[in-house]
């Protein structure tokens, strides 16, 4: 089933995993929005990337893929598992600089209507309305003694630490930056940055704390 995409995009790549090397090295180093189709169906997932390459290397690594399903929903993931590489295209939809990335995303979003982004806005839950059970683990979490030992035990560490919680089982992991806590959560640093500075969960999941460490 083919869907209208070729309309607005600049490149098609068919069987993308195979073809994965040129697509890499056509790409290299730039910007801009993109789209998979799934050939089975029709459905579109919509994205946009600082680096298409790296960002295609993630799409790439079944290892990477898995990692984030066991810590997020992912759909257009799930379907790349259950379909296949040779069933997706993979489509450029424009180039552009860095800054201009969350508005065009945003139109393509809103113009292409993509089935496989469970957001519709970007770097925004404005308009994302959570399920009763994760509204409850909202308004009743109450963090444990032994996290509560672990967030002190950062204030102790030397430089800027950033602790990222996941309430559901009160694991801890400590980054040194907001850049790389965002590339293992695969996710925009801004975005991260966004739900930090509005103190809300990340994917229902992920509570953000920056720690400072203050020298005299």
């Amino acid at each position: 089933m083919k869907n209208n995409i070729t309309k607005f995009s600049i490149k098609s790549y068919s069987q993308p995993y195979l073809n994965r090397k040129g697509i890499y090295k056509e790409n290299k180093g730039l910007s801009g929005i993109y789209c998979w189709l799934n050939l089975t169906n029709g459905k579109l997932y919509v994205g946009s990337a600082k680096n298409i390459t790296k960002r295609l290397y993630q799409y790439f690594s079944s290892r990477h893929i898995k990692y984030i399903l066991s810590k997020s929903e992912s759909i257009i993931f799930k379907s790349m598992l259950l379909h296949g590489y040779d069933n997706f295209e993979f489509h450029i939809i424009t180039y552009c600089n860095c800054d201009e990335l969350v508005n065009l995303e945003q139109h393509y979003i809103d113009t292409l209507k993509p089935e496989y982004n469970l957001r519709k806005t970007v770097y925004s839950p404005l308009g994302y309305k959570h399920t009763p059970e994760t509204i409850f683990k909202l308004k009743t979490y109450k963090r444990s003694e032994e996290t509560l030992k672990k967030m002190r035990l950062a204030k102790q560490l030397s430089g800027n630490t950033i602790l990222i919680i996941n309430i559901l089982n009160n694991n801890i992991r400590k980054y040194p930056s907001l850049n790389s806590a965002a590339r293992d959560l695969n996710v925009n640093k801004q975005m991260l940055h966004y739900y930090m500075k509005k103190n809300i969960l990340l994917k229902d999941t992920f509570l953000i704390i920056k720690f400072f460490k203050l020298e005299f």
